[in-house]
């Protein structure tokens, strides 16, 4: 058996045997997956992650982007160096759900969902840093930074990718999960990072605070060639209103002199007044990464002017579209970039707490990150340094999210010592614990309370735990109108989608995941790859016995039903196998004599392709061959029809004859019809992701209006019936799916899409897929340094 297995491959037996034990070796030691693992790697953890960009939608966080470091584990219990991979382009989830040790690799508890088909697809490539433009329905994949590389053609300014996690607004009966490319308006381009950015839900509202861009608002990359660089700051408030599902509005508001732009900034929304107010706490000038000569002179500056940055906030109305200014006091934080935060109401409202965790000065690359926990109490504007950490525990370039009122989940960022990166201690993810201000080692859906104002933070603002806060104003108010709006509750209604349901990690274990190697289970006699080798070899090895029982089978009572063939003329492997594989009779060739005239003829005998009479060299020309650029329609009950893929140059198939002899089909006898062809029924394939029209808004004045809901409605699709010899529309479908029919007869028609306002050309249904530990590449920084 094995011997009929290798000869149809070309392989001898033993050779055979061999090429399924070593596939089924470095399957088993996960070499197959990964292309360029090192020798005897078995897995890799997430070790660092540099400015992804971040949404929480309901009980979900989506992870976009950023780069990640990776550190590779091997067979003997050690750790390699660690290093960066190629990018990686999934989306990147945590569900809330799900209970997780951190500790862990984040393998086992981050999912993906993949952005684009096909790795030759440039609308969703890896942007470091940049945000998510979200509310809680949807989200749009905004703003950062792609690597300089020419391998790579980027999507233009304008270009926009959006996912619809759940629709709003009037029902669509056609709606599904998805993604789609969309277009800025003019006014509004994607050539922006290091901006703050904040989702307000209750309002449907989006904001992107300062940042830093191009001095020409042209392309912008990582550090390479300098006509990409981002040495500019960005003095604009960007605006996005998804309160319309699929007419969302971007305005592009510039900043009064009175608000500094900056770099890596926090933006937070606080719900006071009637539509909530921003505030902007942090952030640099100069941000060292932005730039490499003239430094010294630029360093000074950010050092005399970014620590003013954590003494007076900047605080926007978003009702009245107006910036104030005001004062902080307390334990203030240094100056600090790249950091993250969330806010953490008092039970009664009395009082709002703005934590804020991490970053670092921006002076230096290699400056050491902040592990320190700071709060600003609003509205007493009164700093309070709540937890004091150490340097390796600290990162930078990371991102926060508030799962439970009382904790604070900390994903990404990246740490150095001097001038290496070195993996994040405790793990990518941390959380903390609002309340009793102390890190925690694991999370679970099960676990948590509401919010406690700890202990010192009442003692400088009065009150207790559940708040009654005595001081309620700082010492000194900047601005008279802003201390009316500091009075003034929030009314609307702050959704909340806890408690989370919990769901077991064991009860569905994420495909690839992997876990850190344990020196200690490497300790047995007997390596662990033994037992699933045996098994992939003896599967293989059964599959391959019933693959040729069945062949053998079909062809026994072929030959049962046709006669024998066996006539010395099939002699050969080579020869026979093929017409063997495919159930016809293979008996002598023809015999080709050549006249004086010059003329061929073939006589007697019978063929693979059934018997034949004498053929003229005229008649053997006009066998129908395909070539490039000509379609062969064949008719049913010819050879050629049933396998189509005998018609070929290949001389094995032709029994080595020239030209290949098939005997036309007679006219006269064949009552079927041609089949139409793929351009006849007008299928042409469609992308995923077409840029769908967008309404386009500009706004350059913040008092010409209060609101920012407008919009136009999307037209809606023709239908059209097929009608034979025309043209018809392309049929639109999903490029993941997969169609199990044939060609359509004649008198088949397609219906279009549906129409309606469902129109857009979608890419692929929301899939969740398990985490693949990505690949190693080679390890630098965002600097593209070694």
């Amino acid at each position: 058996m094995l011997t009929m297995i290798s000869s149809s491959i070309g392989l001898r037996p033993l050779g055979l045997v061999a090429v399924l034990f070593t596939s089924a070796l470095e399957l088993a030691q996960g070499r197959l997956l990964p292309r360029d693992w090192l020798p005897s790697q078995i897995n890799q953890t997430l070790c660092w992650w540099e400015l992804p960009r971040a949404a929480l939608l309901r009980d979900t966080l989506y992870l976009d982007g950023g780069y990640q470091g990776y550190l590779p584990g091997f067979a003997n219990g050690t750790f390699g160096p660690p290093s960066r991979p190629e990018d990686r382009k999934p989306l990147y989830m945590i569900n809330f759900t799900q209970a997780f040790d951190t500790t862990h690799n984040a393998s086992t508890y981050l999912r993906t969902l993949e952005k684009t088909v096909g790795a030759t697809n440039n609308l969703a490539p890896v942007y470091l840093d940049g945000t998510l433009v979200a509310n809680d329905y949807e989200f749009y994949l905004y703003g950062g930074l792609l690597r300089d590389t020419d391998s790579l053609l980027p999507p233009p300014g304008n270009a926009v990718l959006g996912y619809e996690r759940f629709q709003f607004g009037p029902r669509r009966e056609t709606w599904e999960p998805g993604f789609y490319g969309g277009q800025l308006p003019d006014g509004v381009t994607r050539y922006i990072t290091a901006g703050a950015a904040v989702n307000v839900p209750a309002e449907n509202l989006s904001f992107y605070f300062s940042g830093m861009r191009h001095p020409n608002w042209a392309e912008i990359r990582t550090d390479g060639r300098t006509r990409y660089n981002v040495t500019a700051t960005a003095d604009t408030l960007i605006a996005v209103d998804l309160s319309t599902m699929r007419q969302e509005r971007w305005t592009n508001v510039s900043l009064p002199a009175s608000v500094p732009g900056r770099a890596g900034a926090e933006l937070v929304w606080v719900p006071l007044a009637e539509r909530g107010l921003l505030i902007a706490i942090g952030g640099v000038i100069n941000p060292e990464w932005a730039f490499t000569t003239p430094w010294p002179a630029l360093r000074t500056e950010s050092q005399n002017r970014s620590p003013g940055f954590m003494r007076n906030v900047s605080i926007y109305d978003i009702r009245n579209q107006q910036w104030y200014q005001q004062e902080t006091s307390g334990d203030r934080p240094p100056q600090l970039t790249q950091f993250c935060s969330v806010l953490a109401p008092a039970k009664d409202g009395s009082s709002f707490h703005i934590y804020i965790y991490g970053g670092y000065d921006g002076l230096e690359d290699s400056s050491a990150p902040s592990d320190d926990v700071h709060v600003l109490s609003v509205p007493s504007f009164i700093w309070t340094k709540v937890s004091t950490g150490t340097s390796r525990h600290g990162r930078r370039g990371h991102r926060c999210a508030r799962p439970y009122p009382d904790q604070m989940m900390v994903v990404g960022g990246q740490t150095q010592q001097g001038n290496e990166f070195t993996c994040l201690e405790g793990g990518v993810v941390q959380i903390f614990n609002l309340n009793t201000l102390q890190w925690q080692k694991a999370y679970d859906p099960k676990v948590w309370s509401e919010y406690k104002v700890p202990g010192v933070i009442t003692a400088k603002i009065g009150g207790n735990a559940d708040g009654g806060a005595t001081t309620v104003e700082p010492s000194r108010w900047d601005n008279d109108t802003l201390a009316s709006l500091m009075r003034f509750r929030y009314t609307k209604t702050i959704p909340s989608y806890y408690p989370y349901p919990s769901v077991s990690a064991t009860a569905s274990p994420p495909p690839g995941s992997t876990l850190v190697p344990s020196p200690a289970a490497r300790s047995s006699g007997t390596p662990s790859w033994i037992a699933p080798v045996l098994g992939v070899v003896l599967g293989l090895l059964a599959f391959g016995v019933l693959v040729a029982a069945l062949l053998l089978w079909r062809r026994r009572r072929r030959i049962k039903r046709h006669g024998s063939s066996s006539d010395g003329s099939t002699t050969g492997t080579s020869r026979g196998i093929i017409p063997w594989l495919q159930g016809t009779r293979l008996a002598r060739a023809d015999t080709v004599t050549t006249a004086t005239n010059g003329h061929s003829s073939i006589s007697g005998g019978t063929t693979a392709l059934g018997s034949t009479g004498e053929l003229s060299t005229k008649e053997a020309a006009m066998a129908p061959q395909e070539t490039a650029g000509t379609e062969i329609h064949e008719l049913p009950g010819t050879l050629v029809s049933l396998f189509p893929h005998l018609v070929t140059s290949d001389p094995l198939l032709h029994l080595r004859h020239d030209p290949p002899l098939i005997t036309p089909p007679d006219p006269d006898t064949s009552g079927a019809s041609e089949l139409p062809t793929m351009r006849e029924i007008g299928f042409t394939p469609t992308h995923i992701m077409h840029p769908r029209p967008r309404p386009v808004h500009h706004t350059s004045n913040p008092s010409s209006s209060s609101s920012l809901s407008a919009g136009i409605p999307r037209p809606e699709s023709p239908t059209t019936d097929y009608v034979p010899g025309q043209q018809r529309p392309g049929h639109r479908r999903h490029l993941s799916s997969l169609s199990s029919s044939g060609l359509p007869s004649p008198a088949s028609t397609i219906t279009p899409p549906g129409s309606g306002d469902d129109t857009r050309e979608r890419g692929n249904p929301m899939e969740e897929m398990e985490l693949v530990s990505p690949v190693s590449q080679g390890g630098c920084d965002h600097r593209g340094r070694t």
